[in-house]
């Protein structure tokens, strides 16, 4: 544990994980903010993204470390290829591609009727990627001193995987009882024995962290996530470890009104453990609202803005609606955090640094409309790095480098 402890001090991490921790003086404490930036980070390498999704672990642990840092943010979730994992380790096929995310072979699901819910199953630590994961989590530990704890896919989204949306949807409305006996499975026979194996093997899975954007409206209705949640909490028991479970990526609020609408947001408080909302839902809608809502339901409030806007928008744009956020969200009894939901692969640099400079200004406590903006100073990334190499305290391999666009700058 010393040996952690001691890595952690040389990294960037503390200061972020103490960012984080400040939360417990809320409202004496600085909004903290997230990102998912899996697509930024092969792109900022300047490396395949097959390279970095199924040939090598360690090196997209060392990349996102490194991403991470550079970006700046407080907290990295959703780096991997969440919501597929599972679904190979039970033998759907996947496609890998060098220019973008690798995806279940959607011609060709696993699950075609109920004849196939036999398949659905865990295949032990050495099937699918499980071996690159843990390649991964060692790696991970090793440079930054965490213990690496994986976000899962949740069980709607996992039996989309397998069995197709539209597929899912059909079901539930002409053959109910096999869609509930595929959600079942997916939970029973597949997504908890997989997390008590790696349990085994990763300390850090403290909590059953699951990802789940297909259960979402206009997808599924209120009802239907009434019907199904069961099967999210139901995973603390298939796996046999009786953690908490949180179930994260859920949006669609635009979709609703009403009675439905409120009913929602109780279900996501309930999910997430926080009322979690991003564009474009509160873009149509208003953060003053979901303010009131979580206030209302005593849980935390996560505001975050959309892709298009960080990727396409002025930088202008993206601090005016940053800042409108922020000021409106941190203004109640329960804390907020921010979310860069996912900082796209051509996202401009001088975007992401102003989108990160726009939260740390606006969500300070004392910060007000009031408020003046300073745009920071824009680093390279290939300056980054090249200070990286000159101090390489971590302990970074860089074998990745001689592979990458910055091949000139590898020693």
């Amino acid at each position: 544990m010393d040996e952690k402890i001691a890595q952690m001090q040389k990294s960037f991490i503390l200061p972020r994980l103490a960012a984080l921790q400040g939360l417990a003086n809320w409202p004496d404490a600085a909004v903290p903010c997230r990102a998912q930036m899996n697509e930024l980070i092969p792109e900022l390498c300047k490396l395949p993204y097959d390279y970095l999704f199924r040939d090598n672990g360690a090196a997209m642990a060392e990349c996102s470390l490194l991403v991470w840092e550079y970006v700046g943010v407080d907290l990295l979730i959703a780096n991997l290829d969440i919501y597929n994992f599972e679904s190979e380790v039970s033998g759907a096929k996947m496609v890998f591609y060098p220019d973008h995310l690798p995806d279940i072979d959607r011609s060709d699901f696993l699950v075609k009727s109920p004849a196939d819910l036999e398949k659905i199953r865990f295949n032990g630590l050495d099937s699918g990627r499980l071996p690159y994961l843990l390649d991964y989590a060692a790696a991970w530990t090793r440079l930054c001193g965490l213990d690496y704890s994986p976000t899962f896919c949740a069980p709607w989204s996992l039996a989309c995987s397998l069995f197709g949306l539209e597929n899912l949807l059909v079901a539930c409305l002409t053959e109910p009882l096999f869609a509930h006996e595929l959600l079942r499975r997916c939970v029973d026979d597949l997504l908890g024995p997989m997390i008590a194996a790696l349990s085994q093997k990763l300390p850090g899975i403290t909590t059953i962290s699951l990802a789940d954007a297909w259960f979402s409206p206009p997808m599924v209705s209120v009802d239907m996530v009434a019907e199904f949640m069961p099967y999210i909490a139901r995973i603390s028991e298939a796996s046999g470890l009786g953690l908490p479970v949180t179930n994260a990526g859920i949006w669609g609020y635009m979709f609703l009104c009403g009675e439905d609408l409120e009913r929602f947001c109780d279900q996501v408080s309930s999910m997430v453990g926080s009322l979690s909302v991003m564009d474009p839902d509160v873009e149509n809608m208003d953060p003053v609202f979901f303010r009131q809502a979580a206030t209302s339901r005593n849980v935390p409030l996560s505001l975050g803005v959309s892709t298009s806007l960080m990727q396409t928008g002025s930088i202008d744009e993206l601090v005016d609606r940053i800042k409108r956020y922020v000021l409106a969200g941190k203004a109640g009894p329960t804390p907020l955090t921010f979310v860069f939901n996912n900082i796209g692969p051509h996202t401009p640099i001088e975007n992401i640094f102003a989108g990160l400079a726009a939260l740390r200004i606006y969500g300070a406590p004392e910060a007000n409309d009031e408020t003046l903006f300073v745009m920071p100073e824009v680093e390279p990334f290939e300056d980054f790095l090249e200070r990286k190499l000159a101090d390489n305290t971590v302990g970074y391999a860089f074998e990745w480098l001689s592979k990458s666009g910055y091949a000139h700058i590898a020693r």
